[in-house]
């Protein structure tokens, strides 16, 4: 019997005949049909084995990181799908909570992790923001994200303190402009405070911000009327508004909330000018294939469409979106020629 030593392809030549074996020293060529037969054997493997690899995963947990602290809104979200996508999966689905920096610290240890077991839970200024406020990111938002599936939009509210008789955003306006400098507000970070120190530039009104660490404390001052206005999410908001020491005059997201549904967006009452849209999403590392992509914004999708999610997702103050890879990118789009404009009004580095 004749030991076969050795196999050569030579992928240069232009015949499927040059495929040779050398048995003990010599060298021998098959005939062009086994040869090509032999070829489909070494190839076919080479084609299916990324497809097999990727119908596999995950192969064990995957990390989902989360750019803001335990207990807020979006990290309540991120927990709602990380429990749907686990279940689709048959793997454990992890929140990591990376908050800070306006998102850029967990952003950041998910670029540099090059994990493709790993995905990022975001808002939308992570990737608009970030960029506008730190002159020296150690990543490139477009190069290094890549936008899997919008989730929600957190609601996002203007409320005012009972202290003022005020019920709606022109009574506002002429109260503030009354009384110039007399009156304090606050607002979650970056795009709420942007909106809101941009409306009153463009109605030329004087009102001194407020900076908080604790982010309860806002809440508690607005019930005792320190501060006179408070924009924010729904529910970083919604405390003294239940005590009936405050109430809300808008919506400020492009649609209304679904938990309060009777509440008008402040387009619809005539001040597109405070609308901003509290968009979050997956995103993806960029040694994620399309096709696995794919895969997972069809899984979003299908959570965004189950009642109990929707349901949770809703009572945590979210308005859930579509779980599209084509209405993140769009959002994302939306935001930045928000913020062209709005940049030219204000200082986002120092907004008040």
């Amino acid at each position: 019997m004749t030991i076969w030593r050795q196999l050569t392809i030579s992928l240069s030549s232009s015949r499927l005949s040059d495929v040779e074996f050398w048995p003990a020293g010599e060298s021998r060529t098959l005939p062009p049909r086994a040869a090509a037969w032999l070829v489909t054997l070494v190839f076919v493997p080479i084609l299916v084995f990324p497809i097999a690899a990727e119908a596999g995963w995950p192969e064990h947990p995957v990390k989902l990181i989360v750019t803001f602290p335990p207990g807020s809104a979006n990290d309540a979200a991120a927990r709602i799908f990380a429990d749907g996508l686990s279940k689709k999966w048959g793997k454990p689905v992890v929140v990591e909570d990376r908050p800070g920096a306006e998102g850029t610290i967990g952003v950041g240890a998910f670029v540099s992790s090059q994990d493709d077991h790993a995905l990022l839970y975001t808002v939308a200024g992570s990737v608009t923001v970030a960029p506008l406020l730190i002159d020296h990111l150690t990543y490139d938002v477009d190069r290094d994200l890549v936008p899997i599936a919008a989730t929600t939009a957190i609601v996002l509210t203007l409320a005012v303190s009972n202290d003022l008789s005020i019920r709606s955003i022109p009574n506002l306006i002429d109260v503030v402009r009354s009384n110039p400098g007399q009156y304090a507000w606050t607002s979650g970070p970056s795009l709420p405070r942007y909106v809101f120190a941009a409306f009153l530039k463009r109605n030329g009104l004087l009102m001194n911000f407020v900076s908080y660490r604790d982010a309860s404390q806002p809440q508690a001052d607005l019930g005792e009327g320190r501060i006179k206005v408070l924009v924010t999410s729904l529910t970083a908001s919604s405390s003294p508004v239940q005590t009936g020491k405050a109430h809300f005059l808008a919506v400020i997201n492009p649609t209304r909330a679904a938990a309060l549904p009777e509440l008008q967006t402040a387009r619809e009452l005539g001040h597109p000018e405070l609308e901003i849209d509290g968009l979050a999403g997956i995103f993806a590392g960029t040694i994620m294939s399309t096709e696995l992509r794919n895969r997972i914004a069809a899984d979003v999708a299908a959570i965004c469409q189950e009642p109990e999610a929707r349901r949770k997702l809703e009572a945590a103050g979210h308005n859930v979106l579509g779980g599209t890879t084509d209405e993140l990118k769009a959002g994302i789009a939306k935001q930045r020629a928000w913020l062209s404009e709005v940049t030219k009004i204000i200082d986002v580095k120092n907004a008040q």
